[in-house]
C-alpha cells in the first residue's frame, strides 16, 4: 500500500522491507515442505493452522533458492544474497500468514523527528531514551490509539505502520 492511511488522529507509514530476514528466520519453524511436484513447485504445511498451500519459484530466484545459503531452522524459501540480504524466493506465492506478518508495528520520533523507538508486535520497544521506555511501560495495557495519544503528550510523534 502506497502512501499514509488514517489511524485514530494519527497517519499510519508504510511499511518498508529491508530484508533483515528476521521474519523469515523466525516463522521457518512454522513452514515445511510437505510435497515438492517440481523442482521449482511445492506444497507447504504450516504448522500453525496445518493448512497445505502451493508456492512457486519464479524463474529469477530458482538459481538462488538451488544454490544460495539455508539453514535448517529457517524457512526453506529464505536465502542470503550478498552480504546480510535475504530473499524470499516465493515471495509472489508465499503463504497468508507471511503476507501478513509485520516484524515493526510503529516507529517513536522525538520532537525534532529522529527515531527514538521502534515497536515490534503489540507491545515491544526497543529504545535507548530512558524517559520514553518509562512512558511505555507505565502505557502497557493501553490501546494503540490510547498511546498514541499520550506519546504525543508528551513529545512523541508515533507512526504506526500499515
Amino acid at each position: 500500500m502506497m502512501g499514509r492511511k488514517q489511524y485514530g488522529c494519527t497517519k499510519m507509514a508504510e511499511f518498508i522491507c529491508t530484508r533483515c530476514g528476521k521474519c523469515c528466520i523466525s516463522l521457518g519453524r512454522n513452514i515445511r515442505i510437505e510435497r515438492s511436484l517440481s523442482p521449482v513447485q511445492h506444497y507447504c504445511r504450516m504448522g500453525i493452522s496445518g493448512d497445505i498451500v502451493m508456492v512457486t519459484l519464479p524463474p529469477e530466484h530458482r538459481d538462488l533458492y538451488a544454490s544460495g545459503e539455508s539453514d535448517p531452522g529457517w524457512c526453506p524459501f529464505l536465502r542470503r544474497g550478498h552480504g546480510d540480504i535475504f530473499t524470499c524466493t516465493v515471495y509472489g506465492s508465499r503463504p497468508g500468514i507471511c503476507r501478513e506478518f509485520r516484524c515493526r508495528t510503529m516507529t517513536i520520533l522525538d520532537r525534532e523527528g529522529r527515531e527514538v523507538g521502534q515497536v515490534t508486535g503489540r507491545s515491544s520497544l526497543k529504545t535507548s531514551d530512558m524517559a520514553l521506555e518509562a512512558l511505555w511501560k507505565g502505557l502497557q495495557g493501553s490501546s494503540p490509539e490510547e498511546r498514541i495519544r499520550e506519546l504525543s503528550r508528551h513529545g512523541y510523534h508515533a507512526e504506526p505502520f500499515s
